[in-house]
Parts: structure tokens; C-alpha cells; sequence
């Protein structure tokens, strides 16, 4: 059996319906598109070897003639948390979001850059391409399904990297991954426009975590392609010291073991040396270097103590998936809440009675929830009438 958060990725096609001047598959052909049999072949086998969780991707998998059919089967094999990471743009049909809903969608993971139409647009070539995403953020809202978000860092975002944060969660996203680009495809085209050094990032990222440490909500933002030395104190926040364990099966049948692959391009330099993060730390990607070299990198010499702490008035995707159940079940035991979460699309990852009991430890000091001690077991309830979903 695979590890609670194991996935197997599935890129449906090459082709996208909007033109990124930042994608790292811009040299990719676009013609490739996975047939269904070779989908549903990759579907099975996930489920044979034990994967729990399943993705569609691309090129934009909501391009794709077989999206539905993916879904729809994925879920009749058995799994419970089914994402896409799409641009959003052909979300904006409530009819087609709704025929993902029911087909098994469990997670729409979106990949805005800004909360500036205008520079999103500019950036993914398509006019009025925010606008379409942002009426299928509302869409899936409605749907209650799982949002997140990818932020991909350019020129035009990294310093305002909290703002964009804080402006999407309020509308609804609790979850988010940093991206900092591979200068492949059209990003290294268009590395002298849009590229930012990860020295000069730094500052922001970190401006970022404090923020989100300070709502209590460090735990909800990710970091891809960024080496640990720039989180000084949120070393953990950065993806790839601990294994992936995710297989990619891209459009031509091909497998990757992103354990295996992610490294293979990356370097360490004479900064690295001295680091106490050498060990768990992969290096720097050797495309980057190419363009900013090793300048403004610094060993990282001991741990740093992450000493903010504060409280939310953002609610989690757990604490979303616990209000929706006790609305619908009125007062329910820690054990009834977490099997009533598996058949919500809002959450797919609580795997035993902690996950439900941090969930209402937080709503209880938000004033939302309360719980009370009976006969052995915690009942909990919430103290009025709450949307989970609302802005």
C-alpha cells in the first residue's frame, strides 16, 4: 500500500488553450494527446499499486475531449480525492464545472498569478482569461469543491506575493504553491523580461509565510523549486526535502518517478558546502544557474525558530469540510465527523481522528464550534449558522 499522500499524475495532452509566457512545456508538442484507452489503462494501474490520490494535468486537462470520461471512471475505481490543476478559463461554463462535480472532482487547483486582471492576462496571452477563472473559482465555490491555487513567481508578482495570497483567500482559496519557474520552454525565451533572482525573491517569500504564520496558517503555502537556505525558520515549507511520492504518466505513456527525476537537473555549489541543509537539500536547478548564477547565495548555518504564531479568521479546508458536516448532521462525535468526511468533496485527507480534532480546536477559537465530554468521546457542535463557502 502507497503512503496516505501518494499520487499518480496523469498529463491528459500537450495542448493548452491559453499561450503562458512563462510555461516550461512551450517547446512541448502540442498535438499530444493521451487516447482514452491509454487513460484508462494509467487510471487502473494508480488504483492496482495503491495510489490514494489522483491528478489530471496537461498541457490543460479541461481541453481535453476525455476529462469527464477520466474522472467519472477514476472515481468508479475508488478514489476519493480526484484534482485537476487547470488555468480555469474553460471554467467559467457552470454546466461544465458542474459535470465535473458530479463526475467526481474532489479538488480544482487554479494557477493564478495575480489579482490584476490585466497582468494575468498579459501573462497567459489570453484576453479576458482571469475574468474566465475567476467565474470558475465562484463556480466551484458554489459546487463546494476543494480550491487551491499555484502562484507561478515572474517579474510582475514576487513582490506583492502577500497581497495576491491574502486577496484569494478571501475569495475562497485556503491552500497555496509557490512557484518558482524552470527556465525551460518559453520562460528561458523570456527569462530577461520575466525572471527574478531567487536572492531577490527571498525577502517576499518570506514576507508571505510571515503573513500566513500570523493567521495561523503556515501549514496552507508550499514552495516549488525553492531551495530551503531562502525560508530561514520554514525550511519545511519547501518542497522536495522529503519525498514526493508521485509517478507522472505523461500523454505518449511514459512514466516518471518524480523521487527518481526531480534531481537529476539540479547542482550544488561552494555556498552549499557549509549549509546544514546539504544533506536534505537536492541544490539549485541547473537552468537557473545559467541565468543568475550563484549570486547572492548563502549557507544556511543552523536552524532558524519560527516564533510567530497567531489566529485565523480564514477557515481551512478541514475546518470548511468539518462546518458543512455538523450543518448537516447537527452534533456528531470526532469518529462520525471523520467518516462523514470521506463521502465531501471539500476534504479527502484526514486520515484518523487528529486531523477532525485540530479542525475543532480551531473553529472552537474562532467562536464558531464547541464541543462537550460524553460517555468516553467528544461531541462536537457548532454555535450558530455558518457558510463555510462565503468570501
Amino acid at each position: 500500500m502507497k503512503d496516505q499522500g501518494s499520487c499518480y499524475e496523469i498529463l491528459l495532452n500537450y495542448h493548452c488553450n491559453a499561450a503562458c509566457s512563462f510555461c516550461s512545456q512551450g517547446n512541448f508538442d502540442k498535438s499530444l494527446n493521451a487516447p482514452f484507452e491509454l487513460i484508462a489503462k494509467e487510471i487502473y494501474l494508480a488504483k492496482k499499486n495503491g495510489f490514494t490520490r489522483l491528478g489530471f494535468s496537461g498541457g490543460e486537462p479541461t481541453a481535453d475531449k476525455n476529462i469527464l470520461k477520466a474522472v467519472k471512471l477514476a472515481k468508479s475505481v475508488g478514489f476519493k480525492f480526484i484534482r485537476i490543476q487547470t488555468n480555469g478559463i474553460r471554467l467559467k461554463d457552470y454546466s461544465f464545472c458542474r459535470s465535473l462535480a458530479k463526475a467526481g472532482l474532489t479538488f480544482c487547483k487554479f494557477s493564478f498569478t495575480n489579482d490584476d486582471a490585466v497582468l494575468h492576462d498579459s501573462l497567459t496571452g489570453v484576453l479576458g482569461s482571469w475574468a474566465s477563472a475567476f467565474k470558475g473559482l465562484e463556480n466551484m465555490k458554489r459546487l463546494k469543491v476543494r480550491l487551491g491555487n499555484n502562484i507561478v513567481i515572474n517579474r510582475y508578482n514576487y513582490n506583492r506575493l502577500k497581497d495576491i495570497i491574502e486577496y484569494f483567500l478571501k475569495k475562497g482559496i485556503s491552500n497555496f504553491v509557490v512557484i518558482y519557474p524552470i527556465y525551460t520552454g518559453s520562460m528561458s525565451k523570456n527569462a530577461a523580461k520575466l525572471g527574478v533572482s531567487l536572492p531577490d525573491c527571498a525577502p517576499y517569500f518570506m514576507q508571505a509565510l510571515r503573513f500566513m504564520s500570523s493567521i495561523d496558517m503556515a501549514g496552507e503555502i508550499l514552495f516549488l523549486n525553492v531551495p530551503p537556505c531562502f525560508l530561514p525558520g520554514y525550511e519545511s515549507n519547501a518542497i522536495g526535502g522529503d519525498k514526493f511520492n508521485t509517478l507522472v504518466a505523461d500523454p505518449g505513456g511514459a512514466v516518471t518517478d518524480l523521487d527518481k527525476s526531480a534531481d537529476l537537473n539540479k547542482k550544488k555549489g561552494k555556498p552549499c558546502k557549509k549549509c546544514f541543509l546539504k544533506s536534505k537539500c537536492p541544490g539549485v536547478d541547473a537552468g537557473y544557474l545559467k541565468v543568475f548564477g550563484w549570486k547572492g547565495f548563502k549557507p544556511a548555518l543552523k536552524r532558524e525558530k519560527n516564533k510567530i504564531k497567531g489566529e485565523s479568521v480564514y477557515y481551512t479546508d478541514n475546518e470548511r469540510c468539518m462546518i458543512e458536516i455538523l450543518k448537516k448532521k447537527g452534533p456528531s462525535t470526532t469518529s462520525e465527523i471523520l467518516k462523514e468526511s470521506q463521502k465531501m468533496a471539500i476534504c479527502k485527507d484526514c486520515s484518523d481522528g487528529n486531523s477532525v480534532i485540530a479542525a475543532g480546536e480551531k473553529l472552537i477559537r474562532k467562536k464558531i464550534a464547541a464541543k462537550e465530554f460524553k460517555k468516553g468521546v467528544y461531541i462536537w457542535r457548532l454555535t450558530g449558522k455558518y457558510d463555510a463557502f462565503e468570501s
